[in-house]
């Protein structure tokens, strides 16, 4: 199996998503010693820019416009980092809460791999998204400061489970610490501790 961690933190050791993310990799790593893990963090590298150029190439199709040679040559990166994405047979998603929504960063990736045509088609005689790629397990482990989940202004969960599910992706399961800031580090630490056997719990059905 090949299995891709996209970590959206650029906190590193620091980061309370990845610290409950390492309790699930390790206990997955340990029931699956076979299966591959590699670790994508969206900060670092930054996904492929997706400014004036991606977005003409994109539509182009639709304008029955002609590439341009600049358009081609974008495209093919965002190509790759869909072909990347897609040969996962397992995804794991580790994200703070940044201003109700994800960060920046992972809100990038996303509009790097969500394409018409390529990761979703579109039937607009009942307005509905249509996944074209293949469904497989989906792991969110989220963080936040103090945003309860369900809350009207929970923005991270349900854009996540809706972008996925777009394409293809429903098989989603989902930890949310959302109590992350605490007086001390101690009691950070102690907080995001009670989290490790249920990480390694969800790790074992995963």
């Amino acid at each position: 199996m090949d299995v891709l961690h996209i970590s959206a933190s650029p906190k590193g050791e620091r980061s309370a998503s990845r610290r409950i993310a390492e309790s699930f990799i390790d206990e997955y790593s340990r029931q699956n010693p076979d299966d591959s893990i590699r670790e994508l963090n969206v900060f670092d590298p930054l996904p492929p820019a997706f400014g004036r150029v991606e977005s003409i190439r994109k539509f182009a199709p639709f304008f029955g416009e002609a590439p341009s040679e600049e358009g081609e040559a974008a495209w093919k990166t965002i190509l790759t980092v869909i072909e990347d994405f897609d040969q996962a047979d397992k995804i794991i998603l580790s994200s703070p809460m940044w201003n109700y929504s994800i960060p920046w960063a992972l809100k990038l990736y996303l509009d790097n791999i969500m394409q018409p045509r390529i990761t979703f088609g579109y039937d607009p005689t009942t307005m509905e998204h249509r996944g074209l790629l293949r469904n497989r397990p989906l792991q969110l482990i989220l963080t936040r400061s103090s945003t309860a989940p369900g809350h009207f202004v929970d923005f991270q969960l349900p854009y996540l489970r809706f972008v996925f599910d777009a394409m293809g992706i429903r098989d989603t399961r989902v930890i949310v610490a959302d109590q992350t800031t605490k007086p001390s580090v101690e009691d950070r630490e102690a907080y995001l501790a009670l989290f490790d056997d249920r990480a390694r719990s969800a790790a074992s059905e995963f």
